[in-house]
């Protein structure tokens, strides 16, 4: 019953609430807010999450032609060696940001940016000891979401995985549901000129 709970019904309860956040956050009606200026970090994150999404889409979107191309080791090291670097880039830039919410008090996104990172180095953690990240994603983690995608839940071969996978799954699920209500960056209410920028933007260094 327990893991009945876990696979099949908080995925769709997580999906139920994201819908509703994202309804939310649409319809809330907050202050439009200038633009702020990107850091190396900032960039880091968008660079490091582009690699890591678009890796996890195509083996979601296409696994039969992922599982082909990791066929010959030369690819599939290549294809490793990508995803982690992609993973490090972004857990670099989560670490940063956080950093500097926590310097600035703002408590609420610092954890924010803890939970997404703790999600990323735990996905570096599979892809370093138990090897071969993108097959456990084929071979486990897009058979179970393509089965609830076809409202269908399956999760057998998830169960019968390691347990780091199945929590780093669930967890994944779990951040995705709370994602709209999560703030990365606060804004008060203050001059314009003084406003608190986003995810991704920071406050320019002043340089001596």
């Amino acid at each position: 019953m327990s893991d009945s709970i876990l696979f099949n019904v908080i995925p769709y309860a997580a999906a139920l609430v994201t819908l509703a956040g994202g309804i939310a956050r649409l319809t809330a009606r907050e202050p439009a807010t200038p633009p702020s200026p990107w850091t190396p970090a900032g960039r880091t994150v968008l660079a490091g999450a582009s690699i890591v999404l678009f890796l996890l889409l195509v083996g979601l979107a296409a696994p039969r032609a992922m599982q082909v191309f990791n066929a010959s080791p030369a690819r599939l090291f290549t294809l490793e060696s990508l995803g982690l670097i992609g993973a490090l880039l972004l857990s670099w830039g989560l670490l940063t940001l956080g950093l500097r919410r926590a310097r600035e008090g703002q408590w609420g996104a610092a954890v924010a940016f803890a939970l997404v990172l703790s999600q990323v180095l735990m996905g570096v953690y599979v892809a370093v000891a138990l090897r071969w990240a993108s097959a456990w994603y084929l071979h486990v983690t897009v058979p179970y979401l393509r089965s609830l995608m076809s409202f269908q839940p399956d999760a057998t071969l998830l169960q019968a995985a390691p347990l780091v996978i199945q929590v780093h799954v669930l967890a994944s699920i779990v951040l995705l549901g709370v994602a709209p209500f999560l703030r990365f960056g606060r804004v008060p209410a203050r001059t314009p000129a003084s406003v608190e920028p986003g995810l991704l933007a920071t406050p320019r260094e002043e340089t001596p």
